[in-house]
């Protein structure tokens, strides 16, 4: 897969998620299932936590286009009628969940990586999972304030660098990637011994469109992805 592929590929993607938006109105809500608690937040898994605020980072921002246009969320339409209250009420999700992974803490994780991942990873639909398993990246960066984080991939294309940058979340020493071409497909990981491992999440299946060319869950569940801090970031 050379950088043509790679962005074609993205490019495929977000046409898919346009069509989805078109059609359906909206994002999913594929973590939101009741009003949370602090409580809540405090007792999920690391991996769990860092993956819903992520998850509800986007909501908000997603939300805001109901100034403007209508929108769903899970089976909630949003307009310029109710869009503050619901602004209000995601914001007021994502604080909760700002507020437990302040109390849990979180490891730095930022620094340069080497990466390697599972043959399967090169057909898993994932942009940037298939460049470190086709080793095609450059460099690999973990860039990291506080617990918001970027998963920054660095592919050559005509002589120049270009980045490749996923957003992520770090709760203890977990950590949840949103591919950035597709903003349902969410990678979990673990930290230990200067190694994250990430896998993908397979719920990305559940909304994922037979017609739009879905990756087998198989694939899905043998794709690994092994990074390896180098050098730690001052």
């Amino acid at each position: 897969m050379d950088f043509k592929d790679i962005t074609r590929h993205a490019l495929y993607f977000h046409t898919v998620l346009l069509i989805l938006f078109l059609f359906s109105g909206g994002c999913t809500s594929q973590f939101v299932t009741k009003e949370p608690t602090l409580q809540d937040a405090l007792d999920a898994s690391a991996s769990d936590l860092a993956l819903s605020y992520l998850y509800m980072k986007h909501t908000v921002r997603f939300v805001a286009i109901g100034e403007r246009a209508t929108v769903t969320i899970g089976n909630v339409t949003i307009n310029k009628d109710n869009v503050d209250e619901y602004k209000a009420k995601y914001k007021g999700r994502l604080s909760i969940y700002e507020q437990a992974i302040r109390q849990r803490g979180f490891m730095d994780l930022s620094g340069i990586y080497t990466g390697e991942a599972a043959e399967s990873c090169s057909r898993s639909n994932s942009i940037f999972a298939a460049i470190i398993q086709q080793q095609k990246h450059e460099g690999i960066e973990i860039r990291q304030n506080d617990m918001n984080a970027l998963l920054v991939i660095s592919v050559l294309h005509d002589e120049s660098e270009i980045d490749v940058n996923n957003t992520a979340a770090v709760v203890e020493s977990a950590i949840a990637v949103n591919e950035a071409a597709n903003s349902d497909y969410y990678f979990r990981g673990e930290f230990k011994n200067e190694v994250i491992i990430l896998k993908p999440d397979v719920m990305v299946l559940k909304t994922w469109p037979k017609w739009a060319n879905p990756p087998s869950r198989k694939d899905l569940e043998n794709c690994q992805i092994r990074l390896e801090r180098r050098w730690l970031s001052k």
